[in-house]
């Protein structure tokens, strides 16, 4: 009987994390940046991603899916378009990816944080584009490179708070 209480506890705690983890990916998304010269705008819901990723391992990729869900439910959580798609779909990816990295200890030190939420970044930046490209031709050009020094700054951002957060 204790036994089940304890993964009753476990299973309460998981479930908490995931949506508190999708509440801040929906929280931060609400900063966001419209610029005329492309149709997607510039959002904190990335850095979210970034972070829940690290605190939560591969689970940060079942917040991500749960913040999806409560947009495709109506709740007004997602800042995005038809545009923006693909840099949802590249939330989930980069979670995972970013995850598994620190739970698998490949991150154990700032500089291996650094690299891991740069790729994260790439393969949000990536799959937004591919997919802004079927509706511009040129896709990169608005919604890659415009991005790079925004991304820039979250990576080092969320390297910095994990750097608080976590004692290498």
């Amino acid at each position: 009987m204790e036994k089940v209480k304890i993964l009753k506890n476990v299973i309460s705690k998981e479930i908490s994390a995931i949506i508190g983890g999708a509440l801040f990916i929906a929280m931060l998304s609400k900063i966001a940046v419209f610029m005329p010269f492309t149709p997607v705008p510039l959002t904190m819901q990335t850095l979210a991603t970034l972070l829940v990723a690290a605190a939560l391992g591969k689970k940060g990729a079942l917040s991500v899916i749960t913040y999806i869900a409560l947009g495709l439910a109506g709740l007004p959580v997602i800042n995005a378009g038809m545009f923006t798609a693909g840099y949802i779909v590249g939330f989930v990816i980069a979670a995972y990816v970013i995850g598994w990295m620190f739970e698998s200890k490949i991150v154990s030190n700032v500089p291996a944080s650094f690299l891991a939420f740069c790729l994260g970044e790439a393969i949000i930046l990536t799959c937004g584009s591919i997919w802004l490209s079927k509706f511009v031709e040129n896709a990169f050009a608005l919604g890659f490179y415009p991005f790079l020094l925004g991304g820039l700054f979250k990576v080092c951002l969320a390297t910095y708070v994990t750097k608080l957060i976590k004692k290498w």
